[in-house]
């Protein structure tokens, strides 16, 4: 029986974003769609731009994208871009600090910037680069060698949120303290009573009288054994805490206030660091350094037993990012295109196994906290294998718009390396939308 891959597709897509917005609801989040970043997408031609600035990734990432026709038709291609670090990380201390989020290189940040990226794409009539009776799937990875480090703002929201943290942590250990040395007092109180109560008992006597008396003495005892294996479980959990609060500093001054007034100051702090991550983004400036690759196939007739490789890469793009003035990229791109590549302007060409090898760059116009961002790319592809095809090239003006947080809409327009697509034949344009879920840092 045929399988439609466009479903299966659907419900990845349904199922992922259930459990993304599941996971978002444990903590408040961060702003990190600071740019579309889809390997998987690239290999089939819908990405928003092919020249991507490496960012601070969302543990999910969510696009959908149509294509010219006025916009008026339905999407036809998606995306999906997840970061196994940050989608299946432990919940622990760790994870509520800053510590480590800095680093700008190192096999932490390998960890933390990897993406594999899912892309599906149908097309129609229109398309001459894809066959509209199949549709098309990729898989993609990501990371970073080099991130770049936090701009001015970013440090210095992040140094904000730190002495709170460590205000409210210093708080938690203090609490931890006295409810360790409460219940160790309470446990060795209630483990005397239960030793007193047999004190004075008479057991040669054997009258039903005393026999009843004893029977209430040993549910009291059984009463009180359970309300010290509560206190020790607690105890233990308390234990546990101190064990990962070791590292906390603790002022004389903390150590004064009364317990009513740490919880007024804990839930200030918490209301304080809600309001700083409502309004943070975190932005990142200097070198960068990025990787990237994947393969795509090609289902015929949209069937999984009918397919073939559609194309694979490899690229890596290397940056510089300013506070105040954007970002310029570079883009080195290495690709396989097996039985067929559209490097010719409305032509299919029909040599098998071509290589091509793109170079080109990017700049981006935007500061770096900025939630509106303009860019120019071009890029020329050239051919590898002597004597088959000409080389061609690629021009696209890019504009992505924060529209709510975690929330981008992006817009291209220009000519793609084909050419194909709108009334004069060599150019496209495109609209999409991307969100992101599961940022809490």
């Amino acid at each position: 029986m045929k399988k439609k891959f466009y479903i299966f597709a659907a419900l990845c897509l349904i199922n992922c974003t259930v459990l993304a917005q599941d996971k978002n609801n444990i903590d408040q989040e961060f702003d990190l769609l600071k740019a579309p970043i889809s390997p998987a997408s690239n290999l089939l031609g819908f990405s928003q731009s092919d020249i991507d600035k490496p960012t601070d990734v969302s543990a999910f990432m969510a696009s959908l994208q149509t294509a010219t026709n006025s916009f008026s038709q339905l999407p036809s291609n998606y995306a999906i871009d997840i970061a196994p670090f940050w989608l299946f990380k432990k919940e622990s201390l760790e994870d509520i600090t800053t510590k480590g989020l800095g680093i700008s290189r190192g096999k932490k940040v390998l960890k933390e910037t990897l993406v594999l990226s899912f892309a599906v794409k149908n097309t129609d009539t229109i398309s001459n680069n894809f066959n509209p009776t199949s549709t098309y799937a990729a898989l993609g990875f990501r990371f970073s060698i080099y991130r770049g480090k936090y701009d001015k703002t970013t440090n210095d929201k992040l140094t904000t949120i730190t002495k709170l943290q460590k205000t409210k942590l210093a708080y938690m250990k203090i609490k931890h303290d006295e409810v360790y040395d409460k219940l160790d007092y309470e446990i060795k109180n209630d483990s005397q009573q239960r030793e007193n109560l047999y004190k004075g008992y008479n057991y040669n006597d054997q009258s039903p009288k005393n026999k009843f008396y004893l029977e209430t003495l040993e549910k009291k005892a059984d009463s009180l054994s359970s309300i010290i294996e509560e206190k020790i479980e607690k105890q233990l959990e308390s234990k546990k805490m101190l064990e990962k609060l070791k590292n906390v500093n603790v002022t004389d001054n903390q150590k004064l206030i009364d317990e009513e007034e740490r919880a007024k100051q804990s839930e200030m702090i918490d209301d304080e660091i809600t309001k700083i991550a409502k309004e943070f983004q975190i932005s990142r400036v200097n070198f960068t350094w990025d990787i990237a690759g994947g393969i795509s196939s090609e289902f015929r007739n949209k069937n999984f037993n009918n397919s073939k490789v559609y194309n694979s890469g490899i690229w890596t793009t290397l940056g510089y990012t300013w506070e105040k003035s954007g970002s310029l990229l570079g883009l080195v791109r290495y690709l396989y295109n097996p039985d067929k590549i559209f490097a010719l302007e409305n032509q299919v060409n029909n040599i098998d196994n071509v290589s091509t090898l793109d170079t080109g760059v990017r700049y981006i116009i935007g500061k770096s906290q900025s939630k509106f961002n303009c860019s120019v790319e071009v890029i020329y592809r050239s051919v590898l294998s002597p004597n088959t095809i000409d080389s061609s090239w690629r021009l696209m003006l890019n504009a992505d718009y924060a529209i709510l947080k975690n929330q981008k809409l992006t817009f291209s327009f220009g000519r793609n390396y084909d050419g194909t697509t709108t009334k004069d034949g060599n150019l496209i344009a495109a609209l999409g939308f991307v969100v992101g879920f599961g940022n809490e840092r």
